[in-house]
């Protein structure tokens, strides 16, 4: 149990991130233009092409762009060992500055692909400047751009995505709030590691996903932890118990004022479920209960993510 001091300094920092999330830097659909229900497909379900919420390929701002965008963000990070936070951020200033761009247009989004690729990159170079000890040169990018970009292109672009977002340039990541969230869960810090890992993983996974662009990070973060809870909770030498799950939604609700069951989690854990049950990550005999209808009663029996 947390000691009170804690707890309410954790409640403090809970609210200050919340609000932050819900105005500053909230995020709205800035692809609804192109059609109706473009999060449809989960990342990684369909097998879409490129242009498969636009036939005509006219428009190639789509989510499964942006999808594309996430996975080069991991590479790059993976390859100069970042840390892999940086993908979130700069997945918020890309998505931020694009919103900003079309926000009030009567019709699709017009933004150029030169110019939409510029900003996903210079989002990255921004975010290691700004979070990482060590650099990106802007050099580097530019060569990987074979030629497409100038260093003072990239510059360029910088500084009016830094414009663009009003300097809100410390945006509350779905990481931040997962490992906030931990805290509140009763469990020796060697049992936790485990379901943290996972659900760090999940949030990955999510974040690539346009749905969660409108999505707030808090209840994202949450939604993966509930299914780190529930796909491994029960496969642990230790299995984690009942009523820590209990003590550990009743903390959720009073100190981050969070509800397990409440629609925007279940639709969010549910997204998180599907992007996960088809990924390369997730094990074949674990694929095979979580899909299964007895799988999914028996998770429910065993786990009730519901306020007692």
């Amino acid at each position: 149990m947390s000691h009170p001091h804690q707890t309410i300094d954790l409640a403090e920092t809970l609210v200050a991130m919340r609000k932050q999330e819900s105005t500053s830097y909230k995020c709205h659909d800035y692809l609804e233009k192109l059609g109706p229900k473009l999060q449809d497909s989960p990342r990684g379900v369909s097998s879409h092409g490129e242009h498969a919420h636009d036939p005509s390929g006219k428009h190639f701002l789509n989510p499964r762009w942006r999808e594309k965008i996430c996975e080069w963000y991991f590479k790059m990070v993976d390859h100069f060992d970042f840390t892999r936070e940086i993908v979130s951020i700069s997945l918020s200033f890309l998505d931020r500055f694009l919103c900003a761009q079309h926000q009030g247009e009567e019709r699709a989004p017009s933004t150029e692909p030169q110019q939409a690729q510029l900003a996903a990159m210079s989002s990255l170079h921004l975010a290691v400047k700004l979070y990482e000890p060590r650099k990106i040169k802007m050099s580097s990018l530019a060569d990987l751009s074979r030629g497409h970009f100038t260093t003072e292109m990239i510059e360029r672009m910088e500084q009016m995505i830094l414009s663009t977002l009003d300097w809100r340039v410390h945006p509350p990541t779905p990481l931040q709030f997962t490992y906030l969230f931990f805290k509140l869960l009763p469990l020796p810090e060697e049992q936790k590691q485990d379901f943290f890992e996972l659900a760090r993983f999940l949030t990955e996974l999510a974040i690539c996903d346009y749905y969660f662009v409108t999505e707030m990070p808090s209840n994202l973060a949450y939604a993966a932890i509930l299914n780190a809870l529930e796909f491994r909770g029960s496969h642990e030498a230790a299995p984690i118990s009942a009523r820590a799950v209990q003590e550990f939604l009743h903390e959720m609700l009073r100190v981050a004022g969070l509800h397990c069951d409440s629609a925007i989690v279940s639709a969010a854990r549910t997204r998180i479920r599907e992007i996960y049950l088809h990924s390369a990550a997730c094990p074949k005999q674990e694929n095979v209960l979580l899909d299964s209808p007895q799988g999914v009663a028996d998770r429910e029996n065993k786990y009730n993510f519901s306020e007692q």
